[in-house]
């Protein structure tokens, strides 16, 4: 599968990405944007921008269902 990033500047082949993960802005406020970002072996690009947790999780689960489908992933349940 492609992934396009939000601003069209990446192109990247799921097939070579180790990880993709949400990362709050770290200066302490809470009110920057959640962004999500892929990894490879070799480097770390972002792919796009969300206001709150909630839509880049949003966003996170689509991917995950366009990847493996829905019933193909076992998600880490709250306690």
């Amino acid at each position: 599968m492609i992934i396009v990033s939000q601003n069209k500047e990446i192109i990247v082949n799921f097939d070579n990405v180790e990880s993709i993960d949400i990362v709050v802005d770290l200066d302490g406020t809470g009110k920057l944007p959640h962004k999500i970002y892929y990894e490879t072996n070799s480097k770390r690009e972002e792919l796009g921008t969300y206001k709150t947790e909630e839509r880049a999780k949003e966003v996170l689960q689509h991917i995950i269902i366009k990847i493996t489908g829905e019933y193909c992933v076992y998600k880490m349940p709250e306690e």
